[in-house]
């Protein structure tokens, strides 16, 4: 079967067999490339393992599903008390250290299932996972409809933020680079920043935005962090110490008061079909990896969203 995976800074694709041992097998629907993917095949940091860890499918009894590709041990204090994410047990990301989701077929642990609303479009599924990772930053300081929210950067995350924010009630801001991030923004109903404000997320993780994103604070806001820092994070720290900024820095996803935060990314998505129509830009087959990442890559190609898409 069909494949990808990437390394020594170049992506191919190959054929496989297929999976074989223990598990739930899912064939596999679509598959989004993340900003994780491309910063691990520039660096060349990325083992030969099948990348992709944004995936949807169907199980062999017919059920569509989003694959949540957190494995923990389920045992140590951080997994026990819903924090999965910050597992200290045996654990790994699908698609970073285990094989991923950009293939045609995978065995996951049941756990990793997501069932999905047969309302919602599968081919879109894949975006279950960034919106996830949106939501638990949101949901984990306590953001609700009163609150005031920004968010900089305009790229896939920064967008399924504005999506999260509005599926929480509240009003949304957006600062974004290009002008297509500007016009999806609006297109999920996004504002121009002005003022300050009670959440700010960074979407974007460059020095300029970590300055705008304080300045738009609100005294006592919380600035919560979704882009990855890959060097040195430097805070203005007379303006964090004057406003009495709270930093939240949000990695993945976990169980927020009861309930899984990818579990309410998948309600998200099945309420509002103008997520997938505005974020997924470009779709490809799995025969076409460079085409499709050499895309991903070029921000003025208007991508937002790049997705391998099976035909399911």
């Amino acid at each position: 079967m069909k494949a990808i995976n990437y390394s020594n800074k170049k992506v191919f694709s190959i054929n496989t067999d297929k999976p074989k041992g223990e598990g739930v097998l899912v064939n596999i629907s679509s598959v989004g490339i993340c900003g994780t993917d491309l910063h691990l095949l520039e660096s060349g940091a990325h083992s030969p393992h099948i990348a992709g860890h944004e995936i949807s499918g169907i199980t062999s009894d017919g059920q569509h599903v989003s694959i949540e590709p957190v494995i923990r041990c389920g045992e140590c204090d951080c997994c026990r008390r819903g924090d999965y994410q910050l597992c200290q047990g045996e654990s790994a990301v699908l698609g970073i250290d285990k094989d991923g989701g950009m293939t045609e077929q995978m065995l996951v642990p049941e756990y990793c299932l997501v069932k999905l609303d047969k309302n919602l479009e599968l081919k879109d599924a894949s975006l279950v996972e960034p919106l996830a990772v949106a939501l638990h930053g949101l949901l984990r300081t306590k953001t609700i409809s009163r609150h005031r929210v920004a968010v900089i950067g305009g790229g896939s995350v920064g967008l399924c933020t504005v999506a999260a924010a509005q599926f929480l009630g509240c009003k949304v801001s957006l600062h974004a680079r290009y002008d297509h991030q500007k016009e999806a923004g609006e297109k999920l109903g996004a504002t121009d920043i002005k003022g300050t404000y009670d959440r700010v997320i960074d979407c974007a993780g460059s020095p300029e935005a970590i300055e705008l994103c304080t300045e738009s604070c609100a005294p006592g806001a919380w600035l919560i962090l979704l882009a990855i820092p890959w060097d040195r994070l430097d805070l203005p720290g007379i303006t964090m110490m004057v406003k009495e900024i709270r930093v939240f820095p949000s990695m993945v996803y976990g169980v927020t008061n009861g309930v899984r935060d990818i579990e309410r990314a998948a309600e998200l998505l099945s309420s509002n079909s103008k997520i997938g129509k505005t974020l997924i830009t470009h779709r490809f087959p799995l025969s076409s990896a460079e085409e499709a990442f050499d895309v991903a890559k070029d921000r003025k190609s208007g991508s937002i969203k790049v997705v391998f898409d099976t035909g399911i």
